[in-house]
């Protein structure tokens, strides 16, 4: 299974707010760290989780480059980009949803459904895409807590 990491799983680890989401995402941060799962995000996902850092949670820089430099040392994580611009759009006029969530859900491999997306934002499910969420990825790989 091919998965596409979404902010709010990295924030529930870097931002400790419920531990049971918490010990969710970080377990399946710790497969795709073994390469047990093929995993992709983007650069997307990094301006975003800076942008919630410093602006909703009122953090340092030093603490949002710290948060960002340990993703982007995370083995087995890569790099997918290759927004459909025209589709973006047309799916953020189409559906309610924010516009980042329609630039994700525009990339050809998670529109076509090959790449799932693993995140608790229940509105890519009115994108019509493939989502999951790490609880189900867990499951998947029979993973023990």
């Amino acid at each position: 299974m091919k998965c596409f990491i979404d902010t709010n799983v990295f924030r529930r680890v870097l931002i400790k707010e419920d531990e049971k989401s918490f010990r969710e995402c970080y377990h399946l941060l710790e497969l795709i760290q073994r390469k047990r799962i093929s995993a992709f995000t983007s650069s997307l996902i990094f301006a975003e989780i800076d942008w919630v850092i410093e602006s909703f949670y009122k953090l340092k820089r030093e603490e949002a480059v710290k948060s960002l430099e340990s993703i982007s040392k995370l083995r087995g994580l890569k790099m997918l980009n290759g927004v459909n611009i025209a589709l973006a759009i047309e799916l953020y006029k189409r559906y309610n949803v924010k516009f980042i969530d329609a630039l994700i859900a525009s990339i050809p491999q998670i529109f076509q459904k090959r790449i799932a997306v693993v995140s608790y934002d229940r509105d890519f499910d009115k994108l019509q895409i493939k989502r999951l969420e790490p609880q189900d990825v867990l499951k998947r790989y029979r993973y023990r807590q």
